[in-house]
């Protein structure tokens, strides 16, 4: 199939979000233009991947979760568009697999270590802790991770903004280079880092305002929701 399905998964996903948003993007360049790597990107809407992909100069092999897999005609062009299943439900070693398989065939894979959507306090960029398991499977796979973070994509929920073009963010910050000398928590704790130099910087250059902060799609659509799951305003 090659990357012919990649490309048109992530097309049929643009096709509708382009003219609904104004989306910017940098630190594309960064990308090594060859070899294996990590792509580590915070979730904040079932909207990232396509926004993440749009600009990004090579192919991205998700791993997702495999509910979304099962969905009739979709499931099989995501799976042709080189996404791989990962069972959230327990330790799924055949996933692990799958990944370190195609970290040497030299492509990237896409994570999103949040373990699902996340916003506000239950987020890595909120306060929450980045879990300890992504920093494994760097530190197995001994391969440079591409840091990665996006704001703004939630805002695509409420179809009501749509006529506004919401504002969408994507910047991807410097290669973190392998470090198998380096211990799982150290690992994890230099992702963390460039996540929250990333935002920050997106914050002082983009001057993103509170409403623009990533929220839940129950936010978005006006519903109510627990005060501890909001994104803080400072």
């Amino acid at each position: 199939m090659g990357d012919f399905f990649y490309y048109f998964t992530r097309e049929l996903f643009l096709l509708p979000l382009r003219p609904g948003s104004r989306a910017c993007y940098s630190g594309m360049e960064l990308v090594p233009k060859t070899g294996p790597g990590l792509v580590i990107c915070n979730h904040i809407s079932h909207f990232d991947p396509p926004f993440m992909t749009a600009k990004f100069p090579r192919p991205v092999h998700f791993m997702a979760d495999k509910p979304l897999l099962r969905i009739p005609v979709l499931g099989r062009i995501m799976e042709w568009g080189h996404v791989f299943a990962v069972d959230r439900t327990k330790n799924d070693l055949g996933s692990l697999r799958v990944a370190l398989a195609r970290l040497k065939a030299g492509h990237l894979v896409g994570i999103f270590p949040e373990k699902g959507i996340r916003h506000g306090k239950t987020s890595v960029l909120g306060g929450a802790e980045f879990p300890i398991g992504t920093a494994s499977l760097w530190k197995m796979a001994n391969v440079p991770v591409i840091p990665m973070v996006i704001i703004g994509s939630d805002q695509m929920y409420a179809l009501k903004k749509w006529p506004s073009r919401p504002r969408v963010w994507v910047r991807v910050g410097k290669p973190l280079p392998p470090d198998k000398s380096a211990s799982r928590e150290e690992l994890r704790d230099r992702i963390v880092a460039a996540w929250h130099e990333l935002f920050s910087v997106m914050q002082r250059d983009y001057a993103i305002r509170p409403e623009e902060w990533p929220q839940s799609a129950q936010e978005r659509w006006g519903q109510s929701v627990p005060v501890d799951a909001k994104t803080p305003e400072n």
